[in-house]
């Protein structure tokens, strides 16, 4: 089986990369995660080992883009998904295009430009009626990309327990969305699942079936 292949840069924990690795497995998709690169020291690592994923720390500026360009065409991408805690030169996008691909937590446009969760708190203090997260195209602008996929649910402030953890959970599959959008897999398709009790939407459908994100499986991600 010929497999695609994904890398990730981070800066942090690698949450979103633990969710896509074992979701990958066990939807059982010819899509493999080839390379981790990060821009700091991050308990990723360790992780990398156990999971036999290459794994290289290194210096990132945007003016001196080199060493990443240069892990990059090594590495022989179909697609890069930047959870760095950095803006991606211009030059470095030009030379992988359409390749770049981020996870916002929002319903882009809304709430660009924050960064993390941040955007949960401007969504409770406007007291917006919906949200989620948005898989999207990386350009020059920050948040500007093109729309890949969305994932969101109704929300009520006043009573829902844990609605970080359900924005986080709905936006890791609206990136799984994103990647297999991106590289054109698709094994069957569900525009609704359940999480922690909440009834979440895609947009477009999300291009697989019969997943089975229960608890445990959310365990793992966190460990």
């Amino acid at each position: 089986m010929c497999y695609k292949k994904i890398v990730f840069l981070v800066s942090g924990g690698g949450g979103t990369l633990k969710f896509v690795f074992h979701a990958l497995r066990q939807l059982d998709l010819p899509i493999e995660i080839v390379g981790i690169i990060s821009d700091r020291e991050t308990e990723i690592e360790d992780f990398a080992i156990q999971s036999n994923i290459y794994y290289k720390q290194i210096v990132y500026r945007r003016s001196n883009p080199k060493e990443l360009q240069s892990q990059l065409i090594d590495l022989k991408p179909d697609i890069i998904i930047t959870n760095i805690h950095k803006i991606i030169d211009v030059e470095t996008l030009l030379l992988f295009p359409s390749k770049f691909i981020n996870l916002h937590y929002s319903l882009l446009p809304g709430f660009a430009g924050y960064i993390g969760m941040e955007t949960v708190s401007k969504a409770e203090q406007q007291n917006v009626g919906f949200i989620g997260g948005t898989c999207h195209e990386v350009n020059e602008i920050v948040d500007a990309g093109t729309i890949i996929h969305q994932g969101c649910f109704a929300v009520d402030w006043n009573k829902d327990l844990n609605i970080i953890d359900t924005v986080f959970k709905t936006s890791c599959c609206a990136i799984l969305g994103g990647i297999c959008t991106k590289l054109g897999v698709e094994q069957g398709n569900t525009n609704k699942l359940i999480i922690n009790q909440k009834e979440i939407f895609f947009s477009p459908k999300l291009p697989v079936s019969n997943i089975n994100f229960e608890n445990i499986f959310w365990e793992n991600i966190k460990s």
